[in-house]
């Protein structure tokens, strides 16, 4: 069973992030329209939670497939349900920017004569109707934040008996930074590899946190062999990902000294500062390898 689901909250009190402030709704039910620009925030997990904690009837619906997204599934699918007679039910839309413009258009009416509440979320409310928003209560749900995110992994960890170090669990916080639900994936298939085989965990935690750099490489340019010209020129890209990444990575692996780890959190502490300073990019990423090279 996959954790994601296995540990999706029942209540509003074992939720974390923006959706847990959303109780209040419980007591001041309507069309509610869910929004975010990224996965896992807990849109869909919240219309669980009400429909639960109310006590009601929950049809779930997906509009991302070819058969839920026309004004034949609005026709044959919703209408039926929205005149059922049951005014206690939630009638759950996943991905409402997925309706073509003509299955828009038709709910807008079927919203309005509803049995029942419809919560709609999307990842880009620009392509909802200005006929839908204007039915529904529009709420922004914000990312997960990362102190939530290492709380609830914490505790599935604890549960399910992970041997896992705060560090690496920062890196598939970071690696999946807002989005619990693949955090909590990445979670279990970290927990699926062989607690012997260190290299495969590393390299896992590694592609989490791809910034396009092969930073394993990059190691062993910068700290090896101390090529200083070919260090800089593998560092293309945004200058924090790449200080951030190599931080995490290096902080967490295995066959770096100690002194070696030292030296990666000072440059990054001083790249840091520097960026923060107004410091040239360019300039800050030659001093970042300087002081890697020592």
């Amino acid at each position: 069973m996959l954790w994601a689901n296995k540990y999706r909250p029942t209540t509003f009190e074992d939720c974390v992030g923006d959706i847990r402030r959303l109780d209040y709704l419980t007591n001041n039910m309507q069309h509610l329209l869910l929004h975010s620009r990224g996965a896992g925030t807990g849109k869909t997990t919240f219309a669980y939670v009400l429909a639960s904690e109310l006590g009601w009837v929950m049809h779930t619906f997906n509009a991302s497939s070819k058969k839920t997204r026309g004004i034949a599934f609005v026709e044959e699918e919703l209408i039926p349900l929205t005149r059922s007679g049951n005014y206690k039910q939630i009638i759950l839309l996943d991905e409402a920017d997925q309706l073509t413009p003509e299955a828009q258009s038709a709910l807008k009416g079927v919203i309005e004569n509803s049995q029942g509440f419809f919560v709609l979320t999307c990842n880009d409310i620009t392509k909802v109707s200005d006929w839908i928003k204007s039915r529904c209560l529009n709420i922004k749900v914000k990312p997960i934040g990362k102190e939530d995110m290492l709380q609830r992994l914490t505790h599935i960890c604890t549960t399910e008996a992970v041997n896992i170090t705060p560090s690496q669990l920062n890196l598939i916080c970071k690696g999946h930074e807002g989005d619990l639900r693949n955090a909590i994936n990445a979670l279990q298939a970290f927990a699926s590899i062989e607690p012997d085989d260190a290299d495969e965990a590393h390299s896992f935690l590694l592609s989490l946190n791809n910034t396009g750099l092969d930073v394993d490489s990059f190691i062993k340019v910068c700290l090896q062999e101390k090529d200083l010209l070919a260090s800089i020129n593998m560092l293309q890209g945004d200058t924090r990902k790449l200080v951030r990444g190599i931080f995490h990575i290096a902080l967490n692996a295995l066959v770096l000294q100690p002194r070696i780890k030292l030296q990666v959190v000072d440059a990054a502490i001083t790249a840091e500062r520097d960026i923060l300073s107004g410091v040239d990019e360019d300039i800050v990423k030659a001093n970042f390898v300087r002081m890697l090279i020592g």
